[in-house]
Order: structure tokens, then C-alpha cells, then sequence
């Protein structure tokens, strides 16, 4: 089973008042064991990076990523890719089937189930990148209708020698077809956080994404990768999981009421008890699954 898991997390019963992630943020390549951006919440279903494209619309744009990544059946590719390279590498390729192509790479803010988070106080958005093409910083609201999918974004230009760049509130804007709504609302409901490619087909170009957090946090690299590693610590499940053929069973963690498989697109594939296993054994139909 190649690349199947994404994420693998348990989740808890009980439901926040107010969902208020921590004030500052800093996820670091070079330190990320797991591909995961620790946002603050309390939910282990957040901050798992996964791939999105135009597939649904009929697209066919996708992300070659490094062929030399070994795989395991543990799903954290996203985890793998970072340990071997410090940084989350790939080559966006922009494909016909769809009239405005897309692909990208994004993390839930709160959790699986895309509840949205006030994320204000971060103040923006900073990268420290390397990349051949354009692509921009989307935030996606966890009312959809809000926006009518013309959500706020941040323009990030190529940097084929590498930069570290803020990218503060007010530099996101909406592109003015959709629905026009106010920044300010949107950032208190925050569901997810994507770096989007989009462009005409047959566009491609090479990025390597080493560090993203709050606003000016990538500068002070060392002190960014030092908050990332023990804020990786601090979150660490004790959920052990255990593939076997087609069943993936749970241990551990028996104080947490569900565990929770998602894909590589952060679609759920399967939720059980923590403490029971769980049957694989069903078809794969999403790209980057293989059976």
C-alpha cells in the first residue's frame, strides 16, 4: 500500500466553545518528522499537509514529487519527504481537462473536518522557499459560501535562489468575481491554509518549501525550528498503529474515543475506536492511492 496515510490521529470528545489557535506558529522542515503543522489546536487530525488539484473538476495537474523518497506503510509520506530533503519538494505540473488548472499542498488549521479557527492574531503568513513559479497563499473559510470561492490570497513570486518573505493580513486580498466579504470575519473561521499553483496548462515549475509560520517568524530560522520540535514533542499521540495485509489495527491511547485515517487529499478513508482494528480492504479511487 503505497502512499495510502496521510494522517493517522485520535480525537477526543470533547467540543471547544471557541476554536482560537495559538497565537503564533512555525512549522519547520528541517525539524518535521511527521508532515504536520502544529497550529495550536488540540485536535490530532489538524495541521496534516496534504494535496489538492483540479482532479474533481476533471483536471489532470498533479505534483511529481522526488521519485527517490523510500515509502512505507505508516502513510506519513509528507514525513518522509521532509526528513530526506528539510524542506516539502516537488515539481507542479499544470495540466489540461480543467479551463483554470490547479494544484497545491495545504494543512487543516483545526481539524479533519475542516471546523474553521480564528487565526488573527498570527498577523499573516511567512515562507522561507526556494521555487521556479509563481503560486499564492490561500486561506479557505470554513463557510465556503462566504467567498463563493474567491477567498483571500497572497501572491508569492518566484524565488529561484531562495527568500524568506512576510506576507501580512493586509496583503491578502480576494481576486473580485466571487462574493466580496470581510477579511477581518474571514480570518476568525479559518479552515485550512493552502499554497496554490495555478496558471495556464502545460505550466510547471520547481519549488522547495522550507519553513512557513506567523508573520516574521521565518527569519529567526533557528528559533522557528526549535519551536516546531518541541511543540512536535508536546503533540506526539500514543496511538500506535499496526498494518497487517488490509487491517490496520489501533492500540494504545485508550482514553480517546475515535482514531481517524485520511488520504493524501485529507479525505476520511476510514474512522474506528482506538482500540479495535479496522479493515483497509476497499477500493482505491483518488490519485495518489495505490493498493
Amino acid at each position: 500500500m503505497k502512499h495510502l496515510l496521510a494522517a493517522l490521529a485520535c480525537m477526543g470528545g470533547i467540543a471547544l466553545a471557541q476554536n482560537t489557535v495559538d497565537s503564533t506558529f512555525c512549522w519547520s522542515g528541517s525539524v518535521d518528522e511527521n508532515g504536520r503543522v502544529i497550529t495550536g489546536s488540540p485536535d490530532s487530525t489538524s495541521g496534516w499537509w496534504y494535496e489538492f488539484s483540479d482532479e474533481n473538476e476533471g483536471g489532470r495537474s498533479d505534483i511529481q514529487f522526488p521519485t527517490d523518497i523510500e515509502t512505507f506503510d505508516d502513510g506519513l509520506f509528507f514525513g518522509h519527504l521532509v526528513e530526506s530533503y528539510g524542506a516539502l519538494k516537488g515539481e507542479a505540473r499544470l495540466q489540461d481537462g480543467y479551463e483554470y488548472p490547479y494544484v497545491g499542498l495545504a494543512f487543516n488549521v483545526w481539524n479533519i473536518d475542516k471546523k474553521g479557527a480564528d487565526i488573527t492574531a498570527w498577523g499573516g503568513i511567512c515562507l522561507a522557499y526556494i521555487s521556479t513559479i509563481a503560486f499564492s497563499i490561500e486561506l479557505v473559510p470554513e463557510d465556503e459560501k462566504m467567498t463563493e470561492d474567491d477567498n483571500y490570497k497572497a501572491f508569492v513570486s518566484k524565488a529561484p535562489s531562495g527568500s524568506s518573505y512576510n506576507f501580512p493580513w493586509d496583503k491578502f486580498n480576494q481576486g473580485g468575481w466571487g462574493k466580496a466579504a470581510d477579511r477581518d470575519s474571514v480570518l476568525k473561521q479559518v479552515s485550512s491554509v493552502r499554497l496554490i499553483f495555478q496558471g495556464t496548462a502545460g505550466t510547471s515549475g520547481d519549488f522547495s518549501i522550507g519553513a512557513m509560520g506567523s508573520l516574521d517568524i521565518c527569519a529567526l530560522y533557528s528559533r522557528c525550528a526549535t519551536t516546531h520540535a518541541l511543540k512536535q514533542t508536546a503533540s506526539a499521540p500514543s496511538l500506535k498503529a499496526t498494518l497487517s495485509g488490509r487491517t490496520l489495527e489501533f492500540t494504545g491511547a485508550t482514553a480517546l474515543e475515535k482514531a481517524t485515517v485520511i488520504d493524501l487529499q485529507g479525505n476520511v478513508v476510514i474512522s474506528a475506536e482506538s482500540t479495535c482494528s479496522a479493515s483497509m480492504a476497499r477500493p482505491c479511487t483518488t490519485r495518489r492511492k495505490s493498493c
